[in-house]
């Protein structure tokens, strides 16, 4: 019987991961109708630029992709994953690198945030997707494709203290193209990452 439940256990725990696997190719890719099947169709998303349903951030992230110029691009690199699982429920958390080429002042750069991905799954009519979806900011960096360039008048935009200091470059980003960062965006060690984590042990034994 315990050899059973540690077989069943280990089986959530593949299948739990695989979906953020597929997910990172999904969009990457633009794959949609493969995006959406990673998600609950009431799942909520809080990265950098947004804050809402599932539905509304595919339909910008469309958007998004099709508004890029043909030397910019970017790729979600997973690492190290681990899953807390009651039942129907779980938490997984996923180091990952975002990895952006794209535009600044009309130069190239090459954007990287180290972060963690803190997912809420559930599991319905048999199959583990995403409720809940939020990304813990580490620390991030900004460097010129082009190292010779003197990129001084942008990183003079930056702060560089302070409990934000993880999230600096990327508040740049989003401010270059004119979107707003939600409230809700998450900074290590901070206490919305504290927050967060109550929210997931929460979540394991069904007070949310």
């Amino acid at each position: 019987m315990e050899q059973s439940a540690e077989w069943a256990k280990t089986l959530d725990q593949i299948q739990i991961c695989d979906v953020r696997r597929r997910w990172a190719f999904s969009l990457d890719l633009g794959e949609w109708d493969a995006l959406r099947s990673c998600f609950h169709p009431d799942a909520k998303v809080t990265v950098s630029w947004f804050c809402g349903g599932v539905g509304d951030f595919i339909e910008r992230s469309k958007a998004m992709i099709a508004a890029r110029k043909p030397e910019e691009h970017r790729k979600h690199w997973l690492g190290n994953m681990r899953t807390e699982i009651k039942g129907t429920r779980a938490v997984l958390e996923t180091d990952v690198l975002l990895l952006i080429r794209e535009y600044i002042d009309e130069a190239l750069f090459d954007y990287t945030s180290y972060a963690r991905f803190y997912d809420l799954f559930e599991k319905r009519d048999g199959a583990w997707r995403i409720f809940e979806w939020s990304c813990i900011y580490d620390k991030d960096r900004l460097d010129p494709v082009v190292p010779a360039w003197d990129a001084s008048d942008v990183y003079a935009q930056v702060v560089l203290e302070g409990p934000q200091t993880g999230f600096a470059f990327m508040k740049l980003r989003q401010a270059e193209r004119g979107r707003t960062i939600p409230e809700t965006v998450v900074v290590r060690d901070t206490d919305a990452e504290r927050s967060l984590r109550r929210r997931g042990q929460s979540w394991l034994v069904r007070r949310i």
